[in-house]
């Protein structure tokens, strides 16, 4: 058990790293990095204590992850393209399944036929979850991604039927084509009729909650969540497709008159977060395991000496061929047909054809599906050694196919619009901005209202780089870390020469560390941002050990200073500022000139605020920020302006959806009031204590 308890925790400490290092190397797909950390893991020993239960893993994974894209789904663009879907489903699958099987035991005829159908069958159905992993990058047409949807969503319970009958016939020794396909459609209703059922009991206690109002967010969330279990086992209880059942489900949870009330808002908002994170934490599952059962199936059959390993290879290469050709050939034919109904040149369906040749790519689900062939029948008596050959087979097939679509499918696709055009966004904020600054110059105290505009330049400033390409914002983030060095090496030389105080030092150091919160780690290196960071906090810390206390002009809610710790802060912030200036002066040809440009712009903007004697109490501010009314003023604004801007055209109505769920996220969180406030505490105890 502790072993266990080790490798889960070892297990899901990989899928964060494996996260995080897709960030670094995001050119890397995310899947690709969890199927090797999954292989090292197996190579470490965790397959020997973690593993895959073939029902389990369809229950518990692809059961609530095909539940929640059905859930979310567009079924009424897929229903545009049923015929193709239907398609897919059942003759693509069913024709593969025989042409896959005979191709392997050509190979291997010391396998028999039925456990050569029951590879095909297992090879048979694309993988939902691993093509919507591959395609992550890049973008699909929105007819394909349909298509492709609809698939994904059924084609599961299909190839498991498919590989049910061929273990059946291989068990048995008999096989009818009518018995095979009464099964089918009896499964397929079976789950159809169960995921209807259990979908109308769960909105029926629902309503009855609602009725007695008994509900709550919570209690909803976790019956939403029980659903695609319920539908699942109930299904296989009664020997048809849980698969279909947990579907259904979702396209019936989903299938309802939206309620306009704050109760659904909450729970649509709850909802959205779990199922984001569940989906995340499940597809990670999917592809680290997948490389430990990789490593649990491909080594061990690699050490025997039945085949040979140049065989054994050729063996996956020749299958994986034969899976893409026979999927491209049967697709083409389909849309052969569409083009001489409606006239037009075939080569016109050509690139939908290959996209969806090539996002045939198989996954985990493959594996689970081979996984439960029985190892023996018989009761014992006969011992399937070519069990590990079959195990072995689909592994490599599904590993090499999947190998090929995050190879083949970029070349093919449109790579997603990572330079964004921000320019009215930027208006609309600039326009907001210029608002508050002609409120603020009204006010007595208008500290408050300059931090909300500090806010929301740094937001203009995010969007300024975010609309350039990666370069730019690498560029950006250097000069960014140059700045940050000149500020830290600036500010302990000045307090070397005791030109300023413990209290403006530990302020300024604020001001410093509020800089390194808005430089984008993955746009810089790495080890010299590190080095900045580390440097400054082990300063400060040592710092704070010396001193082991805070300036005399701290209270619990603000920070206040004498005008002669204002003036050495103003100094410190003008001589870094000439060194700052300089340095980019210097970078002028090296880097984008409209980037130098801005950077000198704004801190020349920073450097004016001083005279105005704002920029010390912004810096103050936001030591323990109290601005919340400012900031609900400025979302008021930016709600107002995005209602005139729609009107007038500037935005799109899907822009403008986008930018009011922002504000509204912002909002939210501005008015969250449960910080954490131990550190500030913790400074007010050592003030009234110390001394």
């Amino acid at each position: 058990m502790a072993h266990l308890i080790l490798y889960l925790i070892i297990f899901f400490i990989t899928i964060l790293f494996s996260n995080i290092l897709n960030k670094v190397f995001p050119k890397i797909p995310l899947p690709l990095i969890q199927i090797i950390f999954g292989v090292i893991l197996g190579m470490l020993g965790a397959g020997d204590v973690i593993h895959m239960n073939s029902e389990v893993f369809l229950a518990l994974i692809i059961a609530p992850l095909l539940f929640r894209d059905a859930e979310i789904a567009d079924i009424s663009f897929i229903l545009k393209h049923w015929k193709i879907v239907f398609y897919l489903v059942i003759p693509v699958v069913f024709i593969s399944v025989f042409v896959m099987g005979g191709m392997i035991h050509q190979l291997l005829p010391a396998i028999p036929f039925a456990a050569c159908f029951a590879v095909g069958a297992a090879l048979g159905p694309t993988d939902a979850v691993a093509v919507e992993s591959v395609g992550s990058r890049f973008e699909f047409p929105k007819r394909v991604k349909n298509i492709l949807k609809g698939e994904g969503l059924v084609n599961d319970a299909s190839g498991i039927i498919a590989f049910q009958f061929a273990i059946a016939t291989l068990t048995t020794g008999y096989f009818s084509i009518f018995d095979a396909t009464w099964q089918l459609l009896v499964t397929v209703a079976g789950g159809v009729l169960i995921g209807l059922v259990t979908a109308w009991v769960s909105k029926s206690l629902t309503t009855l909650l609602e009725e007695m109002d008994a509900h709550d967010s919570t209690g909803y969330l976790l019956l939403e969540l029980l659903l695609p279990f319920v539908s699942f086992f109930i299904a296989e209880e009664f020997h048809v497709s849980g698969i279909i059942a947990a579907v259904v489900a979702g396209v019936s949870q989903s299938s309802r008159f939206k309620k306009i009330s704050l109760f659904d808002a909450k729970v649509d908002v709850i909802t959205n977060s779990f199922w984001n994170m569940i989906a995340f934490i499940l597809n990670a599952v999917v592809f680290v395991l997948f490389g430990l059962e990789m490593s649990r199936i491909v080594i061990p059959t690699l050490q025997s000496p039945a085949y040979s390993n140049l065989f054994l290879l050729s063996t996956i290469v020749i299958v994986t061929i034969v899976l893409f050709c026979t999927r491209f050939v049967l697709i083409g034919l389909f849309y052969k047909i569409i083009s001489m109904r409606r006239k037009q040149p075939f080569s016109r369906y050509m690139n939908d054809i290959l996209l969806l040749t090539f996002s045939g790519v198989k996954g985990t689900v493959s594996i689970a599906t081979i996984l439960l062939t029985p190892a023996t029948f018989n009761e014992g008596q006969f011992v399937f050694w070519h069990r590990s050959i079959m195990l072995f087979i689909v592994s490599g097939v599904t590993l090499l196919s999947f190998l090929v679509g995050v190879i083949v499918l970029p070349l093919l696709s449109e790579a997603k619009e990572t330079k964004r055009n921000h320019i009215m966004e930027i208006a609309l904020l600039e326009e907001v901005a210029q608002l508050l600054g002609e409120e603020a110059k009204m006010r007595k105290d208008p500290k408050a209202m300059y931090a909300t505009i500090d806010n929301y330049r740094g937001r203009i400033q995010d969007l300024i780089v975010d609309q350039e390409g990666s370069m730019m914002k690498s560029d950006f983030n250097e000069l960014r870390v140059l700045i940050l060095r000149i500020e830290v090496e600036g500010l302990e030389e000045i307090y070397k020469q005791k030109q300023i105080d413990d209290a403006s030092y530990k302020i300024y150091q604020r001001y410093i560390k509020e800089m390194e919160r808005f430089i984008v780690h993955k746009f810089v290196s790495t080890v010299a941002f590190t080095l900045v960071i580390v440097k400054r906090a082990l300063r400060a810390f040592l710092h704070q050990l010396v001193t082991l206390k805070i300036s005399e002009g701290y209270d619990q809610k603000r920070i206040y200073l004498s005008e002669a710790q204002k003036k050495s802060l103003r100094f410190v912030y003008l001589n870094n500022t000439e060194y700052v200036l300089e340095a980019l002066e210097n970078l002028e040809g090296v880097y984008d000139p409209k980037l130098i440009d801005y950077l000198q712009a704004e801190r020349i903007r920073q450097a004016e605020l001083l005279h105005e004697r704002s920029f010390i109490d912004r810096v103050i501010q936001r030591y323990r920020p109290v601005n919340i009314e400012e900031m609900m003023r400025g979302y008021y604004l930016e709600r107002k302006l995005i209602f005139e801007y729609e009107a007038k055209g500037l935005f799109t109505h899907l822009q403008a959806k986008e930018l009011r769920q922002n504000v509204n996220a912002l909002e939210n969180y501005s008015l969250k009031d449960n910080y954490n406030n131990l550190p500030y505490e913790f400074f007010d105890y050592l003030r009234h204590h110390s001394g």
